[in-house]
């Protein structure tokens, strides 16, 4: 795919995956391929002593060197600094977001050429605080950030054009309420929308931030643990 200049791309940017895409030329969604070939990168951050990794070395890392791993740091956002250290030094939530943003960014200029502009989803019951750390972490990455918007606006219009009740141009095709279930690896909600043509409204939401995947996962743990012991 070559370079454009309008280009922009949209991040997913998640609590366990995270996902780079752009409008190809005949306006339909298309994921971007990472270096490593895939469709999602693991929001892991590996601070070695020279340098930086993000993905899927990162989480093998985690394996041996955990005590030099941040990851789930999307929930973390928001907070002046992250709950783990990294050598007796705890970093703001944005730098280490915006290292996995960098990563994401460096893969699709490999197939797209020159990317400046994005949008980051974020989840629809962030506050203002957690979006503004959002917004500067993609600052920071050197993108700008053209807009944060709510995760389940964005899956109603990517969901839409695909199943042809809302347009390329990201227009419903008539009114209607859909309800948006968004289980993540971090976080669980769910919000009832509103379309109206280029109008997405979230007439309600609710979520827990302690209620995804990686806290299944624990509690499955814990159960077996239990029932070893």
């Amino acid at each position: 795919m070559s370079s454009r200049p309008d280009l922009v791309i949209g991040i997913d940017l998640g609590t366990t995956f995270s996902v780079v895409a752009c409008l190809d030329r005949g306006g339909m969604p298309q994921t971007i391929l990472n270096a490593e070939g895939d469709l999602s990168t693991p929001s892991v951050v590996y601070f070695e002593q020279d340098q930086v990794v993000v993905g899927k070395e990162a989480v093998k890392a985690s394996v041996y060197e955990p005590e030099s791993v941040l990851q789930h740091i999307k929930r973390e956002m928001g907070k002046p600094f992250c709950d783990k250290p990294i050598r007796g030094t705890r970093l703001p939530p944005e730098v280490v977001q915006a290292a996995v943003l960098q990563k994401l960014r460096s893969d699709a200029q490999v197939k797209l050429g020159g990317v400046q502009e994005a949008v980051i989803t974020v989840p629809a019951f962030f506050n203002e605080p957690r979006r503004k750390a959002t917004m500067d972490a993609g600052r920071l990455a050197g993108l700008k950030v053209l807009d944060i918007i709510n995760e389940p606006t964005a899956a109603a219009i990517a969901y839409g054009v695909q199943a042809g009740f809302v347009s390329t141009a990201g227009e419903a095709k008539q009114a209607q309420k859909i309800l948006v279930y968004d289980l993540g690896g971090g976080t669980f909600d769910v919000t009832l929308m509103q379309l109206n043509g280029c109008q997405y409204t979230a007439v309600a939401t609710d979520g827990d931030v302690q209620l995804g995947g990686i806290d299944w996962d624990r509690r499955i743990a814990d159960l077996e643990i239990e029932r070893a012991s």
